[in-house]
């Protein structure tokens, strides 16, 4: 259990400001409002967008299933055009939630669904993009993945490292994890990678639909989501511009044994204080990757919350910034998607 030791021993703070330093944001005078920095704009939503299909039921009898998104996009007056986009992913432990609501009460804090941050985004001039993937009790197809970049799948789901998948288990009335249903996660942690790499296809082919830059795409999630997420753009190395982790990790591909591109995009790592001990030893083991291999990254904790927290929580950066979580996101997006000359031009 190589990589989960390795992850354990790791100095959470190490690298978290390995990257050099970044452009300053613009001033922001009030009462001028900055488009991609502050909300301005209403919201439309297309639900129900078929992206791709995926096979469940992988057994004798497999069938296919229609893949789903929903677009939230900016309107109103003058909204930008060849807007930037951000493709989100549920969390969920691989077994619950859904693009429209991902939300868990514990401990008397709440998490923020990721459709509530796809409004928000589109509300600053971003197309965001909330999506479902399958999940383990689906019994998903994994999808085709470099097998040599995988962790070993009997560490990866053993009872080590999933006390919390039936903490979730348990509250959707399902049973202890056993070998079939470890199989089952095993192959769900991979499906959910396959449909977001889908998802970010499907929103790249289709970028004049939605008028977004393709040049342009950015991706994340909560949780669950944000370890696809991971798993998309280090693993798979789908070509992808950024990537926002609210409390993601390391679970699937092998990102210590070998990162699976040679242009990784930036990335924003989000933590509660208290976060789940697994999703803190992800965090550390991105932060030593990245700190080694010079990726640009920006590191925030949430004080004072656990796993799930809300998105107008304060988050505390290594350099000692203190914002709420969706304007963390905001100026991370702002900053590396390069925006500022697109904002220029709205502003004209």
């Amino acid at each position: 259990m190589r990589w989960l030791t390795l992850l354990l021993m790791t100095p959470l703070m190490a690298a978290a400001t390995a990257a050099p330093p970044a452009a300053p944001l613009p001033q922001r005078a009030a009462p001028a409002e900055v488009p991609f920095l502050d909300a301005r704009f209403e919201v439309t939503e297309e639900q129900d967008v078929v992206f791709g299909q995926g096979r469940v039921n992988d057994g004798p009898e497999p069938r296919q299933r229609a893949l789903l998104l929903d677009a939230y996009l900016p309107a109103g007056d003058d909204p930008p055009a060849r807007r930037p986009a951000v493709i989100l992913a549920h969390g969920g432990s691989f077994h619950r939630g859904n693009r429209r609501d991902d939300s868990v009460i514990e401990n008397g804090a709440k998490n923020t669904p990721v459709r509530n941050y796809c409004q928000e985004l589109a509300r600053r001039g971003y197309a965001c993009f909330s999506i479902d993937y399958r999940l383990a009790p689906e019994d998903p197809a994994p999808g085709d993945h470099a097998l040599e970049r995988l962790m070993d799948p009997v560490e990866a789901v053993s009872p080590a490292a999933t006390g919390r998948i039936d903490v979730a288990r348990l509250a959707m009335g399902l049973p202890p994890l056993d070998e079939r249903s470890r199989a089952q996660l095993w192959h769900a942690i991979l499906a959910a990678a396959s449909d977001l790499d889908s998802a970010v296809a499907f929103v790249r082919k289709e970028y004049a639909r939605f008028d977004v830059d393709p040049t342009r795409i950015a991706i994340g999630g909560f949780s669950a989501g944000a370890i696809s997420a991971i798993n998309v753009a280090y693993g798979m190395g789908t070509p992808v511009s950024a990537v926002v982790s609210l409390s993601g990790g390391i679970w699937g591909y092998d990102l210590l044994k070998q990162f699976g591109t040679d242009s990784p995009p930036p990335a924003l790592l989000l933590l509660g204080q208290q976060d789940l001990p697994g999703v803190m030893a992800g965090t550390r083991g991105l932060l030593q990757l990245f700190g080694e291999r010079n990726v640009n990254h920006e590191f925030a904790w949430v004080p004072g919350f656990g796993h799930f927290y809300p998105s107008a929580a304060v988050t505390l950066s290594a350099t000692g910034k203190r914002r709420p979580v969706d304007e963390a996101i905001a100026e991370f997006l702002y900053r590396e998607l390069r925006l500022a000359v697109l904002s220029a031009e709205l502003e004209d």
